[in-house]
């Protein structure tokens, strides 16, 4: 029973995650554009900007990044109920909340370009 209630206590992070990773593959990569430039201070450091890429690789790249991402809201959701349950201000813990989904969209492309996309020189 406690597993449940913790699950409903996570259903919106649920519902973005679902409905973001929809977004995402519906508005054809749109998601996964914004969310590059989002994490670019970090992914810039290490990798050249989307303009060096070879065509073929970008698009579908893209489109997952904002799939990847999605799953971000699941521990972001798991930090909020733990804050939450310390006592910590709404505040500290959107803020925390914001934080963990901008780690994710770090990750996610680091992850995905790692993974997929051919070396690049810049």
């Amino acid at each position: 029973m406690t597993v449940l209630r913790y699950i409903w206590s996570l259903k919106w992070s649920l519902l973005a995650a679902a409905g973001t990773m929809l977004a995402s593959f519906l508005t054809l990569g749109m998601l996964g554009y914004v969310l590059y430039y989002v994490a670019f201070p970090v992914v810039g450091m290490v990798y050249p900007p989307l303009s060096a890429w070879k065509p073929d690789t970008v698009w579908p790249l893209i489109v997952a990044a904002g799939m990847v991402w999605s799953l971000a809201f699941l521990p972001a959701g798991m930090v909020d109920h733990a804050l939450g349950a310390r006592g910590v201000a709404a505040g500290y813990r959107k803020l925390s909340y914001a934080g963990v989904l901008w780690l994710g969209a770090v990750a996610s492309w680091l992850f995905l370009i790692a993974t997929n996309l051919p070396p690049v020189r810049a």
